[in-house]
């Protein structure tokens, strides 16, 4: 270590976070000893290594790009843009971290600092947490957050979709008739049988009562948009068994499809919304726009 960097040792090596120091080329020159109970490296294992070391392969582009922005503008900040970036631990293993760093002048040499500090647990909450606020409490499903999300960034990419607008048909009798309980568990059958019929980049939301919407990704060929409905028609009005109860609810389904019936959220909703009232109002199970 650089006699300039010395008189830090004993103060860094105080702090439960972990430090490392880099010179201009990227070197890694000094660690403290809260590095090993981060990242599992001695400090004496890191001086002299690549700071790269530390950064998984998949980030190490966009990692040398703040860097290069920190060294133009020197001031102070959180690495990155969100508040979880990931490390690169002995053994390979990505570490979700808050990052901070800071430029510091000694002897007419800049060094950086960083300083680092383990958030798995907070980014575990947060993980919990968001799926809590975009989960349907009943059947499992997204929720009408979910739905707003997917479609913010489908449409923000251009990605070509269509819209499934499901209402159930003869549940409000049941509901009616035979309590709330037997009712929700009809809305949480239906759920999964949506679910089954959905591939793993489309998305199936209950956005309340008994109605349902289907995100299907890529998908705009009108014809294979019919089948798709056909088939979620058909799986829905198989009979249902709840305790002695069995039964059978129908659908009505209005769909819509980007960007040809709109390029907003609202616009999509409301086209496959009129859409459904319209295979309502006909006695149809699908209707689309003409």
């Amino acid at each position: 270590m650089k006699k300039n960097l010395l008189a830090l040792d004993d103060l860094l090596n105080l702090l439960p976070d972990a430090i490392v120091i880099v010179d201009a080329a990227g070197q890694i020159v000094f660690a403290n000893t809260s590095i090993e109970g981060l990242l599992g490296y001695s400090p004496g294992e890191l001086v002299q290594q690549p700071l790269d070391c530390l950064i998984p392969k998949s980030h190490r582009s966009e990692h040398q790009s703040h860097m290069k922005r920190f060294w133009e503008h020197g001031h102070a900040m959180a690495m990155g843009d969100r508040p979880c970036v990931y490390g690169l631990d002995k053994s390979g293993n990505e570490i979700p971290l808050s990052i901070s760093i800071a430029n510091m002048d000694l002897d007419n040499e800049r060094y950086s600092i960083a300083v680092m500090r383990d958030i798995g647990e907070l980014q575990s909450e947060i993980t919990e947490i968001t799926f809590m606020a975009e989960t349907d409490v009943l059947t499992g499903l997204g929720n009408r957050v979910q739905l707003s999300h997917a479609l913010e960034a489908a449409i923000e990419k251009n990605s070509q979709f269509s819209l499934l607008y499901l209402d159930l048909e003869k549940f409000k009798p049941i509901n009616d008739q035979h309590g709330h309980e037997v009712g929700d568990r009809v809305l949480q059958i239906v759920a999964k049988r949506l679910q089954a019929l959905i591939r793993s980049q489309d998305l199936a939301v209950r956005i309340g009562g008994d109605e349902f919407v289907l995100f299907l990704d890529g998908m705009v060929d009108a014809g294979i948009l019919e089948q798709r409905a056909m088939a979620v028609a058909n799986s829905i009005k198989r009979p249902f068994h709840v305790g002695e109860l069995s039964g059978v609810v129908g659908v009505n389904i209005g769909g819509a499809q980007y960007p040809r019936d709109g390029n907003s959220e609202q616009a999509l909703l409301n086209a496959a919304d009129q859409n459904m009232y319209r295979a309502k109002q006909a006695g149809l199970a699908y209707k689309t726009s003409d």
